[in-house]
C-alpha cells in the first residue's frame, strides 16, 4: 500500500515523520504512524533480521567477506 501527500500527492516515504517531505505541509493524523505502530514495525523487523541470520553462511577460512563461490 502506498501513501501519499493530500496536499502535493508525492508519495510518503516515512510515516514517522509528522510533515511532507516535499512540500513541508503538515500530515493528516491518520497517516501518521503512533508509538504503538512504530514498536509493532520495530519488533517485526527484529525477528525478520533474527529470521535472516539464520540463514547466513558460515565463515570459511581466507574468506574474511564471508561470501563463499560454489
Amino acid at each position: 500500500m502506498e501513501f501519499r501527500c493530500p496536499n502535493c500527492h508525492s508519495l510518503i516515504y516515512s510515516r514517522k515523520n509528522k510533515i511532507c517531505g516535499v512540500c513541508e505541509r503538515p500530515l493528516p493524523e491518520e497517516l501518521i504512524l503512533n508509538g504503538d505502530q512504530i514498536a509493532l514495525l520495530k519488533k517485526q523487523m527484529e525477528h525478520e533480521e533474527k529470521r535472516a541470520n539464520e540463514f547466513k553462511l558460515p565463515d570459511l577460512p581466507g574468506n574474511s567477506s564471508g561470501a563463499s563461490f560454489l
